[in-house]
């Protein structure tokens, strides 16, 4: 086989190759690229992830504190039930008075005094009936008004049952958040599952261009090969000016191919430049 066949079949075989670097190199970016994306989405899921398990301990915590509340407004709210059934019960033991009719009945004590109708001694006896009567009316108003202890279990079961609610709503704002997390977290995983079968489809086809590669740099240094039986100064324009290694150790390309050494990608490299500049 002739040089100038051989240097077609170079050409040729560097031309195909470059192409397919290109694509290589294209795929090598465009998994880079995949990759970015895919790590930037499992580091949101982790985070994600975190704020859920801590929202699961607070919505634990806020749950239990919710319970003992809601237990100290039911028993609160037990013993107002029996203050009232046992208020209920009094009341119907006491016997029934008309605080219209004894004001009344002060009123008119109160109208004989002032109209001086009466004596000193009647006057007495009148300011007598209606101190006892106006003892009546107060104890009627402490008999009809709830005792401190009522007051207080009451005050301290609103104050408590206001807590409950707040304590409600932090449980409901977290469960909502989580919920919403949940929905991210949904659509994350879909995400990242469409982002790594991209990055396998990628990387097999990074793999394949990278077969043909070798196969075609296998058949470039069979070319090589070829090229170095032929006479000196047929292949002297495509392969003397390729030399490997320093100043102190020169070895001609030319000269490892015909002793039939392999070549080093470097090799075929510089050999690849060249022939495509020719």
């Amino acid at each position: 086989m002739d040089i100038n066949t051989l240097k077609n079949q170079a050409k040729e075989l560097t031309g195909s190759l470059r192409d397919l670097g290109s694509k290589k190199e294209q795929k090598f970016k465009e998994k880079t690229k995949l990759s970015n994306v895919l790590n930037k989405l499992i580091k949101e899921a982790i985070d994600l992830k975190t704020r859920k398990r801590e929202i699961e301990k607070e919505l634990s915590l806020f749950k239990k504190k919710r319970n003992e509340r809601n237990n100290q407004v039911r028993e609160g709210l037990k013993k107002l039930k029996k203050f009232k059934e046992d208020y209920r019960k009094n009341k119907k033991k006491q016997p029934k008075i008309s605080i219209e009719k004894i004001l009344a009945e002060i009123q008119q004590f109160d109208y004989q005094i002032q109209t001086g109708a009466v004596s000193i001694t009647k006057e007495k006896q009148i300011m007598s009936k209606i101190k006892s009567l106006k003892k009546i009316i107060k104890e009627h108003e402490i008999s009809n008004t709830p005792p401190v202890e009522f007051k207080r279990i009451q005050k301290e079961t609103r104050e408590v049952k206001n807590e409950a609610d707040k304590i409600h709503e932090n449980i409901q704002k977290l469960a909502k958040e989580s919920s919403e997390i949940f929905e991210r977290l949904t659509v994350l995983s879909a995400e990242i599952n469409k982002i790594k079968r991209q990055k396998n489809v990628a990387k097999l086809v990074q793999n394949g261009l990278k077969d043909q590669i070798n196969i075609l740099n296998a058949k470039l240094g069979g070319v090589l090969r070829e090229m170095s039986k032929l006479p000196l100064s047929a292949t002297k324009s495509a392969l003397d000016m390729f030399k490997r290694g320093g100043t102190k150790n020169k070895v001609d390309i030319k000269d490892a191919l015909k002793k039939g050494k392999k070549l080093s990608k470097d090799d075929i490299l510089k050999i690849q430049k060249e022939l495509m500049r020719k």
